[in-house]
């Protein structure tokens, strides 16, 4: 080898550079920044070719950040080693020094196989990878192009999902590829040879439901709900296992499709009576519909119970949950022990205007239009009218603040980055541009309105669009996708919001929408705009007020009991403990609060007549039911409620 001083802009390119992919830019200027401030700190390494020029062997980047650097001469290594080695030196420099995309590192690694120039151990060992990694990278040979495109985006499907579209032949991935972006291409253009581009949506491939077309997985007819016309209907085809047990149904079917669509289909038609549906929530789990909640072990059956369905969408088998309805007017508060309720809850008679679906859809809709409205003012918003959507974002249910002895750990948040911004040394930068500029981006951070338990943040983030005009950024929804989650009811109550006449089929009335919208128009559903905000926060502030009412009231005739010299002061700790000290614990007074009486065990006080005694008995297991909740200590919850029946005394007051 040879050390050499060169012009870089004399060195060639290598045409069998591994590296395709167009080059980072704004990572080549900060390794040009840096090699101006500490030098040049690993040469390039070149072979010179028979007419006496250099080409590159391993360094691209460096070269580039050097003429960046309008740096007029570097370092470089002439190489002297076996040619064939070129390759391999090419291919571990990028692969070690900053990672190429996947489908980059798989060409280059079978490239290497079928040349046979090195062994899957010599390539491990130069790549510094195991060979676990090697045979993961060989899953991508089996993939339809695009796809391995997406997966260069970084929008590829999970490990799982990958597996399994690997395993079916390229030709049917193709096929696949093909009907799901067939009206996205233009009408001369091959729909399997769609590639996604930066501007289509995160979810616009949903890799679950192709893995699932892809998957040869037997759907037995044991697990279905639907009866054979359903099945003749949805397309479903039955195949006999010759294998199959003695005695019983062994049917099956591999089309997946076709059995989800028929499951769905019992799930619309079928219910038994009083059956409530149940939508995919949050991690592919059953979400309880509003105003039910689910039925957990521990809690006692009553007649009120109804059965939910939900369609598991990794087995297609239809499970079934035990939901409770909500007390009227409450969320999150089930209806009470031994508290008056109907014998009975009748089935749901249709579905509801909007599926679950185009709820989520209309959150994702509203959240962008809250964002561009944020956009839209980030450059002369009146910093009151900031702060006060600042104060409505961090009441977002979405929000959590750990205080020290609970920070997160990790990188940083966009708050922390914010802070750093506008605090570097300590001291604020005031700097109005910048002051809403971060302000803006924490907002847009914080704030949305998806459809989620978890993470969405409520009426909050409606009230932030109602504050920005957030509705005049909505886009027109009069698309197809989002027409086709209303039920029929609903599509003919939204067309005759147009004043457009009735139609025999939902399918006819969506396509009347749409023709009269027009592509260049704008439709936006009442529900999916913000003015119903309003009147949602006005109720939350009257629960919350009640909420408060019934705990002071709770505090008052606690304190009434001065004149006892504090023989009750000892109780202060059970009635946090039962009913906490926020809103989760006025939620819990408010349900302890609907039955007046004792908690002990045993026989009733003398004095006391039957119906105090069963009382005191109701409110005793109702404190059991919310400390079991809590995951009290068994033994702990037993001397609670001996405490009670020892020192709670049942007032009974006359109308």
């Amino acid at each position: 080898m040879e050390l050499r001083v060169v012009d870089p802009k004399n060195l060639l390119d290598n045409p069998e550079n591994p590296r395709t992919s167009p080059p980072n830019v704004e990572a080549d200027r900060r390794l040009a920044h840096n090699i101006k401030v500490v030098g040049l700190l690993q040469a390039p390494l070149v072979r010179e070719l028979p007419d006496g020029q250099l080409m590159i062997v391993a360094g691209h980047r460096r070269r580039r950040a050097c003429v960046l650097a309008k740096m007029r001469e570097m370092h470089v290594i002439v190489t002297s080693a076996d040619e064939k080695l070129d390759g391999l030196a090419a291919g571990s420099e990028n692969i070690i020094r900053e990672a190429m995309t996947q489908s980059e590192q798989w060409r280059f690694v079978d490239k290497a196989r079928r040349e046979k120039a090195y062994t899957d151990a010599q390539i491990a060992r130069a790549l510094m990878v195991t060979p676990a990694y090697l045979k993961r990278l060989s899953l991508l040979a089996g993939l339809h192009d695009p796809i391995l495109h997406a997966i260069d985006m970084g929008r590829g499907p999970d490990f799982n999902d990958l597996k399994v579209i690997v395993a079916a032949p390229v030709e049917e991935q193709r096929a696949a590829w093909a009907e799901m972006f067939e009206d996205m291409v233009e009408e001369d253009a091959d729909p399997a040879e769609y590639r996604l581009n930066a501007e289509d949506p995160e979810d616009t491939v949903p890799w679950r439901e192709l893995s699932r077309y892809l998957k040869q997985a037997r759907y037995m007819a044991a697990d279905a709900r639907f009866d054979d016309a359903m099945a003749k209907a949805c397309g479903v085809v039955w195949a006999e296992d010759l294998f199959g047990e003695g005695g019983k149904d062994n049917r099956f079917t591999e089309d997946g499709p076709a059995f989800a669509a028929a499951q769905e289909q019992w799930l619309a038609d079928g219910l038994p009576e009083g059956g409530v549906r149940m939508e995919v929530g949050e991690y592919e789990q059953a979400a309880p519909p509003d105003g039910y909640t689910r039925v957990r072990d521990w809690m006692r059956a009553e007649e009120t119970d109804v059965m939910g369905y939900f369609l598991n969408p990794n087995t297609l088998k239809i499970d079934e949950i035990p939901l409770r309805p909500q007390e009227a007017g409450e969320q999150g508060v089930t209806t009470p022990s031994r508290s008056v309720a109907p014998a009975s809850v009748a089935a749901p008679k249709e579905r509801a205007a909007i599926s679950g679906t185009g709820l989520t859809m209309m959150g994702l809709i509203r959240t962008q239009a809250l964002h561009a409205a944020l956009d839209a003012v980030v450059e002369d918003v009146d910093p009151w009218d900031l702060v006060a959507a600042l104060l409505l974002a961090l009441g977002g249910k979405n929000v959590t603040v750990h205080t020290p002895e609970r920070e997160p750990y990790g990188q940083m948040s966009r708050q922390e980055n914010a802070l750093a911004a506008l605090f570097p040394e300590g001291v604020l930068i005031r700097d109005p541009a910048l002051l809403r500029q971060e302000a803006v981006s924490v907002l847009k951070n914080v704030a949305n309105c998806t459809i989620s338990q978890h993470s969405g943040s409520g009426v909050t983030a409606q009230l932030m669009g109602l504050l920005f005009d957030a509705d005049a950024q909505m886009p027109n929804m009069a698309f197809d996708d989002f027409l086709k989650c209303f039920s029929k009811p609903g599509i003919m109550e939204a067309g005759k919001a147009l004043n457009l006449l009735p139609r025999n089929t939902g399918k006819e009335m969506r396509n009347a929408i749409m023709a009269h919208v027009g592509p260049e128009g704008r439709w936006v559903p009442e529900q999916a705009g913000f003015g119903s905000a309003a009147e949602g926060w006005k109720a939350k502030l009257d629960a919350m007020v009640r909420k408060a009412e019934r705990l002071a009231a709770l505090r008052a005739d606690r304190e009434g009991h001065d004149e006892d010299d504090g023989e009750f002061d000892h109780l202060l700790p059970v009635e946090e403990e039962l009913y906490g000290t926020g809103q989760e614990g006025a939620d819990e007074a408010e349900t302890a609060s609907t039955e007046t009486g004792d908690a002990g065990e045993g026989p009733a006080p003398e004095g006391q007549d039957d119906e105090t005694a069963e009382l005191k008995d109701a409110l005793l297991e109702q404190a059991g039911v919310v400390l079991a909740s809590d995951n009290a200590d068994p033994d702990a919850r037993a001397a609670v409620k001996a405490h009670l029946g020892s020192h709670l005394e049942v007032v009974r007051i006359a109308a």
